[in-house]
């Protein structure tokens, strides 16, 4: 029976013809599960700030409140975290089955960051009408895909404002970290550091410890130890206990596992109001931009992805970039309406492949263990309501300053390069909107070049975008 199905892996993945065995592949798949594990948990934990009541101030989440749904906090979170195993592991396999490529494939931080802030909280859709807004995005997706429309995008964008973009979502996110664990206080009027001498305090104890997990996720991963930031995330929830930060007596080991809330609940109605020509016509364009700004996000997340693959020339590039790439961008579009029935946001490949690329996993075995792993993994799903927000705030923060590793390629001696690519990166986590970086860093590149007499070098694709990032900023809430 086990030689039978080495003998069907070898032979249905060209193993051998990759430079590669069975073992390889495994230990890359494990290598992917524990570098990824944490960016697949952090997604609903984002999520959970769109349920108004669910989350304090502070960031802890209120495990014990009753949602609209009728669901306790801790509850939907459990949900939420569970639909994004399942995603995870569902979308990796196909990937890895469809391609013969170990590219894994998740939630996408930064549409469901997107999702969260702006969509949800911003613009007043509930989850559920997100949920549907991603589907309809994985058509639209789908239909780019089909005509090359993503890939002519992707080479009509400079390279300079693709890279900002990362670091920009890097910035976000970090600050996010920052805000949650307590390290920095926000006020009307500025902003300041904790208060260090408060040492009997949850937010200065909470502070503390995500500044100490940072530390340890650093030094291990420094070492190349992969699983680092699921490892410190470990740490951090291991010492929240003795901190008085979490206890055990408030946590119900049997809390059910309910996932009727988010499997099929996407919710079309009232995404366009029809009560009166007006507020169609608004209501029509809000979901257009919408649509839109998540279809930015996707391009430019594939475009990370792309990026970073063109690196490992042992992939082979005529293999990767000439027959793949189409495939790649029709399964992500597919799985992302697949995603958002179970109850996930934007479904997108995973630039973090890489860590199991780097173990030596050169085929779609790879991304199949890797999912395999994210659906056993589903049973640990209770669990996550035990993580204190200083975990969270770690990932988080780590999480961001990872993303900001590509701003080495930013060109910043060129002043017309470097002012959009700057505004990219740096109005998105001072506007809190990912959409206001994108938008200021295209519209001020082709302004740029228009005034200094080089618009023939702007792609005509690119004053499309500026056209429409426009309107986006004119109907995005203030």
């Amino acid at each position: 029976m086990v030689n039978n199905i080495k003998k069907y892996l070898y032979k249905k993945f060209h193993i051998l013809e990759h430079n590669s065995n069975l073992r390889t592949e495994i230990l890359a798949g494990v290598t992917n599960y524990f570098t990824l594990i944490y960016l697949v948990m952090l997604v609903p934990e984002i999520l959970m700030n769109v349920f108004t009541g669910a989350m304090a101030e502070d960031g802890t989440l209120i495990g014990d409140f009753i949602l609209k749904n009728g669901l306790t906090a801790n509850e939907m979170f459990i949900a939420l975290t569970a639909s994004s195993f399942i995603c995870s592991g569902l979308s990796s396999i196909i990937m890895g089955y469809l391609t013969n490529l170990p590219f894994v494939q998740g939630p996408s931080l930064a549409v469901g960051t997107f999702i969260t802030y702006t969509v949800c909280i911003s613009f007043g859709y509930s989850y559920y009408q997100a949920l549907a807004i991603v589907f309809i995005s994985g058509l639209i997706f789908f239909v780019l895909a089909l005509f090359g429309m993503e890939k002519k995008i992707h080479k009509a964008i400079p390279k300079n404002i693709k890279y900002a973009v990362t670091c920009g979502i890097g910035l976000f996110i970090a600050y996010q970290g920052l805000l949650k664990a307590h390290i920095i206080e926000q006020s009307s009027i500025n902003t300041n550091l904790f208060d260090f001498a408060n040492i009997t305090s949850s937010d200065t104890k909470t502070a503390i410890l995500a500044l100490a997990g940072v530390i340890l996720i650093t030094i291990l991963h420094k070492k190349h130890i992969y699983g680092s930031i699921f490892i410190g995330k470990i740490a951090c929830i291991i010492l929240a206990f003795p901190l008085g930060l979490i206890s055990i007596n408030n946590f119900d080991f049997f809390t059910p596992l309910n996932l009727n809330e988010v499997f099929f609940k996407l919710d079309f109605t009232n995404l366009i109001d029809f009560s009166n020509s007006g507020i169609m016509l608004k209501t029509t364009i809000t979901l257009l931009v919408v649509l839109f700004s998540i279809c930015i996000m996707d391009i430019f997340e594939t475009m990370a992805m792309l990026i970073v693959a063109d690196n490992f020339v042992e992939m082979s590039k005529e293999r990767f970039a000439n027959k793949r790439i189409p495939q790649i961008l029709e399964i992500d579009a597919i799985t992302t309406s697949v995603g958002s029935t179970i109850g996930s946001v934007t479904v997108s490949t995973y630039v973090e492949s890489t860590a199991g690329i780097i173990e030596g996993g050169r085929t779609g075995v790879t991304a199949i263990v890797t999912g395999i792993l994210f659906l056993l993994s589903t049973f640990l799903s209770p669990l996550v309501a035990l993580v204190p927000s200083a975990a969270t705030a770690t990932t988080l923060i780590v999480a961001g300053v990872l993303m900001m590793n590509i701003m080495k390629f930013i060109d910043f001696e060129n002043i017309d390069e470097a002012v959009p690519a700057f505004f990219a990166l740096i109005l998105m986590p001072l506007t809190n909107s990912i959409l206001v970086g994108i938008a200021f860093g295209v519209i001020s590149y082709v302004a740029i070049h228009i005034f200094l007499g080089k618009a023939y070098k702007v792609s005509k694709i690119l004053y499309v975008l500026s056209f429409l990032l426009i309107i986006s900023l004119v109907y995005l809430p203030r």
